[in-house]
């Protein structure tokens, strides 16, 4: 802005004019006075228009042709190509000029009453001296958003919010200030006069999410991206009503599954969660980010995940989480192993003052039916009575806080709780071999059932569900500058979970497993588990220089369980049994170090290279010597090990550790304004297996600025863990399909009667090669939001647990094993699927808003060809009905092929409402098979059959929230508002207390479940 000549200089210099100047500066005046007039009453004119990311010159062209003006310019001076967007209605000329020259440094004069002439400005705006804009920035309840960025459209100026969502920024009357903040609709907002400007910013509404993960080039929205991502807010998560974070995802993503187990080995320690119909270990989970461990442990038993290794989402607290994005697409190039489904990304909050308090409280109310499926009721009479059950009570808590550090930093930290009592849904335990041994009722003139009626024997007696659950939490993340160019930027979680899950029933009858003189009316063990996770990690990030930025980071984290049997007795030991053991310990850690470049080659173009080092550690602990040991009766056929959870023996002890060093390039170009392709490659290399690459071809181009197709293809791989390397359970007994003991135990690639038995040396990684396509729009001004994505997975040498017959292999002849597990590459399969997502969104009034969501996936896997090695030719085989591996059913048929979630909700007022629908498709249960020949089910499948289906179910959930204040809310919810449950199996299993499979269902078996919400923000 030019400077005011003071008055007494003006004086000076027109009393040195001579009379002739003072008599052509009058005219010259006069001149300029009419010239003025006219000019001003050009710039007085209305104008109205709207106009989007349009080129400079059509924008004028409208101007010109509505206040009947000529725009003139030189083109080597002023791009009239480059897009501006404008927006006016009815507004005066000399506003509608501000807003459109002023981001774009143009200065403008009116010549010849319609001529007006346009210049480059040869002064930025931060050179310029502009008047000081104020205001504050909050959202719908009024709460400040703290970091919101103000920035001035189309130019570099800008600021944030402070702890209070105040800013303070130096522009032009005219000036477009556009207002944004994660996890809420961007604002544009016009600078018209010096008063404050305050800005409300909707949550969620006509929002295009940012994503974090997918790319290291510029920030893209979830519809912009060349590959499928659901970015999700935590307040939609908390919206569910679900107890955990996993089960919120589940009723939310599509292509998500995490389904809840009861009684089969250690699935209940954890949700095996699954994206887009394949393995919980082949879909990576990062923080902020960065990466994070895997668990130490897998389900050894037949189900869905058995042998795999999965993540624990439920060990961060949802409370510390801001948003879940789920990259529904290979992206082992970009991130490294496990990525062959995906990658699930938790940012976490990064308030520096307010905080949230959340308490939860949650029973299931439900009264099972028999289906008309099993043959062990009448249909529609009460499982368990005419009373409604009331179990699996629910209670947590958590709190968020967010504390400044310095005068731009912040420290978020979060704690958590959280104890759920079990459910039990078993059947009454039955058996021809009856409750007590003769010895026990013959001794006493009784006979079975009446010792039974003496001492009040309840054969309802195991509690067979989800088990009981404690968990508790803390969580910090934090960030500060260091200085102009860097940042700091740290995270730190600790969780502790303590569960208890139930075994079946042992009778006196059953005396392989008896103890009489410990437990004269039989036992039920008890399973404790005792579950630490942590991770720590701090970096920095800023400029390095021409250019370039570099992110250097480190970090540590870890899973440790501690397995317990308890209630229970070494049969082998008799009467000198203890009745608890400490039966052994898995761990593993990883520590990491990454180092990451990026730099903008030009407008369009940005590369990203850097590397990882990553040392990841196994340990498997010994229990105490009674929880394995073979005591004096082992030779009289009594079961050797802790009854319910053997111990692990001496040679199952070890600890291993790997080194991996990967090497990464990524390169980003805007080939056009519509097309963007992707190119990434990636090479790791490990100390136990070798070496590996991995790359990636995204694209996306835009048909219209609201329509675009993309597309992509992905060459990824998983490593082998070294768990599945080393594991091993000399002691494990399983169950057959009557409930006998069968000793079968897992052993390791390491043993040399697995290498010279099976031909197996060393796992290798599983390789995958998948192809995706898909199309995204936004119609209806942005309300209507539609992508549609086909992808297909091929997975060759997938690891897997195998089973086989002990007797079939000369060198386990003395071994005493009926079966040996151990695992190996010898599966390919192919999984195609389909997921399509639509949301509506419609803001009547402030508090007047309606959102609808459809989210559809449908999904199957093949099995392609098995190649075991020619030891285990013959012995390893595929036929669904014919005596083939049940784990192969479970893999294909084992989570439904299809899941269909419509959601509306409506707010008015102070009251919102939530439905939502939830279809899963149906899947399939080997272990118990149809006999066509007896008419008749068979819980033994080495004789084939057709595996049970159980059918696709649909459950409904439904919520309504009071917003009593603009902090406080209360919301009280059903989920399954009609008592659905997954059919029963037809005929009872393990001696008829399994009812439910425990091997697959599609979300569960507690009922319905009764939920009530309090969320207080301050």
């Amino acid at each position: 802005m030019q400077k005011k000549r003071e008055p007494l200089t003006k004086i000076y210099w027109l009393m040195r004019f001579t009379s002739m100047q003072f008599l052509i500066a009058i005219l010259t005046l006069s001149c300029l006075h009419a010239n003025n007039s006219n000019a001003q009453e050009i710039l007085n004119q209305q104008i109205t228009l709207n106009s989007q990311n349009v080129q400079l010159k059509k924008v004028l062209n409208q101007i010109e042709q509505q206040a009947k003006v000529d725009f003139t310019y030189s083109s080597q001076k002023i791009s009239a190509n480059q897009k501006v967007s404008l927006t006016a209605q009815s507004e005066r000329l000399e506003t509608v000029l501000a807003k459109l020259f002023t981001p774009i440094s143009i200065e403008y004069k009116i010549f010849n009453d319609r001529t007006i002439v346009l210049s480059k400005s040869t002064k930025s705006m931060g050179d310029m001296e502009l008047p000081p804009v104020r205001g504050k920035v909050t959202d719908e309840e009024g709460n400040p958003l703290i970091g919101a960025t103000v920035s001035v459209k189309g130019g570099t100026n800008g600021t944030t919010t402070d702890v209070d969502g105040n800013f303070s920024l130096d522009v032009p009357d005219g000036a477009i200030l556009v207002v944004s903040y994660t996890g809420y609709a961007t604002q544009e907002v016009t600078v018209s006069g010096s008063g404050p400007i305050n800005v409300t910013l909707a949550e969620g509404v006509l929002l295009d999410n940012i994503t974090v993960i997918g790319s290291r080039g510029k920030p893209r929205t979830d519809l912009d991206s060349p590959v499928p991502i659901d970015a999700i807010q935590a307040s939609d998560l908390l919206k569910t009503g679900q107890p955990d974070i996993a089960q919120s995802i589940h009723f939310t993503v599509p292509s998500f599954s995490a389904q809840k187990f009861g009684i089969n080995d250690l699935a209940p320690l954890i949700d095996p969660a699954q994206l887009r119909g394949l393995g919980s270990d082949q879909t990576l989970l990062t923080v902020n980010g960065k990466r994070r461990h895997k668990v130490a442990f897998f389900n050894g038993n037949d189900g869905v995940g058995k042998g795999q290794l999965g993540n624990d989402i439920n060990s961060i607290p949802s409370a510390a989480v801001e948003r879940v994005e789920v990259l529904r697409d290979g992206a082992a190039a970009l991130y490294g192993s496990d990525a062959i489904a995906g990658v699930i990304n938790m940012e976490l909050k990064k308030n520096r003052s307010g905080g949230s308090l959340m308490a939860y409280l949650g029973s299931t109310y439900t009264s099972p039916e028999y289906d008309g499926v099993t043959n062990k009721g009448e249909e529609g009479a009460k499982i368990y009575g005419d009373d409604a059950i009331t179990d699996g009570n629910t209670f947590s808590t958590s709190l968020n806080f967010g504390l400044p550090w310095g005068d731009d930093g912040f420290i978020s930290t979060t704690l958590s709780y959280s104890h759920a009592d079990p459910t039990d849904r078993s059947g009454t335990y039955s058996h021809s071999s009856g409750w007590y041994t003769s010895a026990q009722y013959d001794s006493l003139g009784l006979t079975d059932e009446q010792l039974q009626a003496q001492n009040g024997i309840d054969k309802d007696r195991a509690i067979l569900g989800t088990a009981e659950n404690t968990n508790g939490g803390l969580f910090i993340n934090a960030g500060k500058s260091i200085n102009d160019t860097w940042d700091y930027y740290g995270m730190a979680g600790f969780t502790k979970k303590h569960i208890i899950g139930g075994v079946f029933t042992r009778t006196p009858a059953r005396t392989s497993r008896a103890v009489v003189d410990i437990f004269y009316d039989g036992y039920n063990p008890e399973v404790p588990s005792t579950l630490t996770d942590w991770q720590a990690l701090s970096g920095i990030k800023g400029e390095l220089g021409g250019g370039w930025t570099a992110d250097f980071s480190m970090g540590y984290s870890g899973n440790d369980v501690q397995l317990f049997a308890r209630n229970t007795v070494n049969p082998s030991m008799g009467a000198d049994s203890p009745t608890q053991f400490y039966t052994g310990g898995l761990r593993v850690t990883q520590s990491i170090l990454n180092f990451d470049f990026t730099k903008s080659l030009s407008d369009n173009v940005s590369l990203a290279f850097g590397s990882e080092y990553r040392r990841e550690t196994y340990e498997q602990s010994e229990g105490q010597k009674e929880s394995w040991f073979p005591g004096e009766l082992a030779t009289a056929g009594r079961d050797i090990g802790s009854s319910g959870r053997e111990g692990y023996t001496p040679a199952s002890t070890g600890f291993w550790d790997r080194n991996n060093l990967g090497i990464y390039a990524e390169l980003e170009a805007d080939l056009t304004e519509a097309f963007l392709v992707i190119v990434a490659g990636r090479f790791e290399d490990y100390s136990d297996f070798g070496s590996d690459f991995s790359y990636k071809l995204a694209t996306r181009y835009k048909v219209t600025d609201n329509v675009s197709v993309r597309g992509s293809l992905n060459r990824s791989f998983r490593a082998p863990s070294l768990a599945q390397t080393h594991y091993s359970n000399f002691s494990q007994i399983s169950f057959g399909g009557d409930g006998e003991s069968i000793v079968s135990p897992t052993l390791p690639i390491r043993d040399t009667r697995v290498q010279s038995a099976f031909g197996i040396e060393n796992l290798q990684p599983e390789t995958s090669f998948d192809i995706a396509v898909g199309a995204t729009a936004k119609l209806m001004d942005g309300a209507l939001k539609l992508t549609l994505d086909a992808y297909q997975i091929a997975v060759d040498d997938r690891i897997f647990l195998a089973q086989v017959a002990a007797a079939d292999f000369p060198v386990f002849g003395t071994s005493g094993f009926d079966d040996i597990n151990f695992f190996t590459n010898a599966i390919n399969t192919t999984t195609s699927g389909l997921d399509f997502v639509a949301t509506y969104s419609k803001r009547f009034s402030e508090n007047n808003n309606l959102n609808l969501s459809l989210a559809v996936n449908f999904n199957e896997t093949e099995i392609d060809e098995l190649n075991p090695t020619k030891e285990l030719a013959g012995h390893i085989s595929y036929d669904r009905i014919n005596n083939g591996s049940d784990f192969f059913v479970y893999l294909i048929e084992g989570t439904p092929k299809s899941k269909i979630i419509f959601s509306p909700s409506y707010r008015t007022g102070p009251v919102s409402f939530l439905a939502r629908i939830s279809n899963f498709g149906e899947v399939s249960e080997p272990r118990l098979r149809y006999n066509a020949d007896n008419d008749e089910w068979d819980d033994n499948p080495v004789g084939g059959g057709e595996p049970q289906i159980l059918s696709a179910k649909t459950v409904v959930d439904f919520s309504i929230t009071g917003h009593f204040s603009d902090n406080l809310s209360i919301t009280a919810g059903v989920n399954n508002l009609f008592d659905t449950y997954p059919d029963m199996l037809a005929e009872a299993q393990v001696r008829s207390e399994v009812i439910y499979s425990r091997r697959v269902n599609q979300f569960g078996t507690n009922g319905r479940f009764l939920n009530l919400t309090l969320n207080y923000n301050w």
